[in-house]
């Protein structure tokens, strides 16, 4: 989406600009071996199954999905990578600081466990690694796990820990896995986990990092945008982080959560404790 955008905008605003080619040849990304052989247990994952995570998730009336908008400016994020202490990118920081206070608003029993689903971008995991420049769908997901006691006692680098584990199991092996899946599966009638309008994923989150987005070179001739918006969010515990266009390195992080628990999430959403 992001390499589209920037392609059009050159496109309005540079005469005889020469454009970039995308790669679309979709064979040569989702190969599956000659004899498929699916590893994991991807019909309960990426699929509707009769096991799979989170299919029982309760749903809410839309007037209660309440769409927020949180800025953390550049020293916000620099002092909370300073405080974990540990390697970590923007991205994990600050889910795992969401993580937890979107927790703890929720006011969660400690027994219960809490999980995120973190959407991954394959293509540089794939093997061979896949042109950044593919044009098409490549993601799968993550799934860090905690239960909510040691999440909200644990330090910070202890979660991004936990989150960096859950991601780094979306590799190689695992990829050419679904692609396997994929291939084996044909005829069958699957159900994307997609959640429809209203599905409320407490205690668990959703996520989408749009972080490597180039909007700020979205610029059609009058100069690059004051702001970039995703559409509004039906389906509570959903969170998009977005490269801030009004700071350099700031972030937007737009959410929707349950209007029961906003004003317990607004008192402690800039906090590091």
């Amino acid at each position: 989406m992001s390499v589209f955008y920037t392609a059009w905008a050159t496109a309005v605003r540079t005469v005889g600009a020469v454009l970039p080619t995308p790669f679309v040849d979709r064979a040569a990304v989702a190969a599956p071996r000659s004899s498929p052989a699916p590893a994991f247990d991807h019909r309960n994952v990426e699929f509707k199954g009769d096991h799979s995570r989170g299919h029982s998730y309760g749903v809410l009336p839309l007037e209660r999905i309440t769409n927020l908008a949180v800025h953390f400016p550049e020293e916000f994020v620099a002092g909370f990578k300073t405080r974990v202490g540990a390697r970590c990118s923007t991205f994990q920081c600050l889910l795992a600081h969401a993580w937890k206070k979107i927790t703890a608003a929720r006011d969660i029993s400690p027994e219960e466990f809490t999980q995120v689903r973190v959407a991954v971008n394959c293509r540089g995991r794939a093997s061979p690694v896949v042109p950044m420049d593919y044009f098409g769908n490549m993601v799968l997901w993550a799934f860090p796990r905690m239960q909510v006691r040691d999440l909200l006692s644990s330090s910070y680098a202890a979660v991004v820990g936990v989150i960096r584990d859950a991601v780094a199991c979306v590799d190689e092996e695992y990829i050419q896995s679904f692609v396997d899946f994929g291939e084996a599966a044909i005829g069958e009638e699957l159900a994307p986990t997609a959640a429809d309008k209203g599905t409320a994923f407490c205690p668990d989150l959703e996520v989408d990092s749009w972080l490597g987005f180039r909007f700020h070179d979205l610029d059609f001739g009058g100069g690059p945008p004051c702001a970039f918006l995703p559409p509004d969010l039906p389906v509570e515990g959903i969170l998009i982080f977005v490269p801030s266009c009004a700071a350099k390195a700031g972030v937007e992080m737009f959410m929707a959560l349950d209007d029961h628990h906003v004003e317990a999430f607004r008192q402690i959403c800039y906090s590091m404790d």
